[in-house]
Parts: structure tokens; sequence; C-alpha cells
């Protein structure tokens, strides 16, 4: 653990070859109106000018660097240990945070020493930083509920009060973020700010594209685990139903990328029954071209 706690948010940034948008994502945390921070910045070995760029913003910022490349739930994991602030933030290197957003958060912790985690809304912005969509979540009595029905938490949206044990998945590539805040959701009280805070980057060749042969089976895993509490399970029937039909549809998503339509197909039909956007994705799977053209433009 480090020492000396220089801020009342320990923000989090995991950083592999990120100089593009590094500068635009930092400068949007010193730009915060709340001022209380301090950054721990992991260095996941960049061969690039990150670590330059990193450096550069001085003692509010804490450099770390792996001793090799490591995956993304193990590195956040190995950033943890430098967080020593009384709540938790994450920013990633090529998004950007809104001026009031930690003052946002900031105060409705101080308000509530219940509520454990916060998020809100992203604007979705392209390699230019164009809005291409945006994702507002409602307010709601049972967040947990809300999200197994449609996952909706933007990370960088996300702060957590430290007061718990936080701990990321070491051998997720895909979710580690999913894992966590699912197991808080189900746990603890979380409130929801219904506008957008954050501006969070699409781009192509991000490592959610890159990491798609993991995306079903780290969504599984997590669902597995918090679902071994009967309690949960027998509370959430029908969202439970609804969280593993999203397992097979990034199952199917894989294997149509692998050109294998007709296990997809077979995996989509298991929950096409469900409700209509089910169906839908199922028929869609018998035209390479349909279904592409669908997801295409799907924000």
């Amino acid at each position: 653990m480090s020492g000396k706690i220089m801020g009342k948010f320990s923000i989090l940034m995991n950083c592999y070859n990120c100089e593009k948008y590094l500068k635009e994502a930092l400068d949007s945390i010193f730009s915060q109106t709340f001022q209380s921070w301090e950054i721990v910045f992991v260095d996941n070995c960049s061969t690039d000018r990150s670590s330059e760029i990193a450096k550069s913003y001085g003692e509010k910022l804490i450099y770390r660097k792996t001793d090799n490349l490591i995956p993304l739930g193990e590195a956040r994991n190995f950033g943890l240990q430098y967080c020593n602030s009384e709540y938790l933030a994450f920013l990633d290197t090529d998004d950007i945070w809104f001026p009031e957003k930690l003052a946002t958060q900031f105060k409705i912790f101080e308000k509530d020493s219940n509520v454990q985690m916060i998020y809100g809304g992203a604007i979705w912005i392209d390699e230019v930083g164009k809005q291409i969509g945006e994702r507002v979540p409602k307010k709601s009595k049972d967040p947990f509920k809300q999200n197994l029905i449609q996952y909706e938490i933007n990370m960088q949206s996300v702060a957590i009060r430290k007061n718990i044990e936080i701990d990321f998945r070491d051998d997720h590539k895909f979710s580690p973020d999913f894992d966590l805040f699912m197991k808080i959701l189900s746990k603890y009280k979380t409130e929801i700010i219904s506008e957008s805070i954050v501006k969070y980057r699409k781009l192509t060749s991000s490592l959610t594209s890159k990491t798609i042969d993991r995306w079903w089976v780290e969504t599984k895993e997590s669902l597995d685990d918090i679902f071994q509490d009967s309690n949960i399970s027998e509370k959430y029937i029908e969202e439970k139903k609804l969280a593993y039909a999203k397992v097979q549809y990034y199952k199917a998503q894989y294997l149509i990328s692998k050109n294998r339509f007709k296990e997809a197909r077979k995996e989509l039909k298991i929950y096409s029954s469900l409700n209509k956007i089910y169906k839908i994705l199922y028929f869609l799977s018998f035209s390479k071209t349909l279904w592409k053209l669908a997801h295409k433009f799907k924000r």
C-alpha cells in the first residue's frame, strides 16, 4: 500500500499504449470542480509515450508500472493496492469526465452513508469526439433488478465507497467491471444519476471488440457466482432468465464472427420465445447481411 492519502477520491486509470487520447482524459480530471483527489495511474507495460505524458502531470498522479503485460482484471487489482482514499472512481484513458462528475457524487455519498456505489449516464463519442449516442439510466428502487434485465453501467461513471472488499477477477479480460459492479448491486445500496456525467469513446479497435470470445464466458461466470445465493435466485426468477439470455446472445455473436451461423442459431433459439428481441435476433441469424446491418447501427 502507498502511504499518504491525497484526496477524497482515488481515481484508477489503467493504460496500455494510450497516448492518443490520454491528455484529453487527464485534463478532464484536472478540470473537475471538486479537486480533492489523487490519480493512481497503472502503466501496463506501454511501449508508446504514455508514461511520459502521465508523469508530466505532477504529484497528484501516482505512476505505477506492472512488471509485465497482464490481463485487465489483474491490472485493475494491481492499481487498487495504491488507492487509499475514502472513495474510488475510474477513468479509462480514451474517455472524458464532465467537470461536475466528482462533485455530484461526493454530495450523494456525504448525504447518505448507506450508498455504496453511484453510477450515471454516458454520451458515446467516436474517434474524433463526435457524439454517436447516449445512454442515460432511469432511477430505480432496485438497480440490481434493472441491470439483470439490461446492463447499463458505464464504468467511467462509477464511484464506490471504499469500506467494503473491492476485487476484480484476475482472469477476466472483457468484463472484470461487470463482475464487480453486479456483485455490489446484489448486496448494497446504489444511487443512479439520471443524466450523462461522462463521455465514453467507442473504438473499433478497443479491447471489447478484441475479446469477443470471452464475452459470454465471463458474463456467465459472474452470473453463476451471483446466483449461487438461493435467495437471489428465487427473488429474481424472470430477470435471471433475461440475464442468461444475454449470455447466449454473446455466445452467438462470437460464433457468427467465426461464420458458425448454424451453431449461433442453436444458442439463440433457446431464448427466442422469451421476448420479441430474442425472437428477432434468432431470425436475423439466418442472414449474415441482416445480422451485420442490425449490429452496425446498434448503440
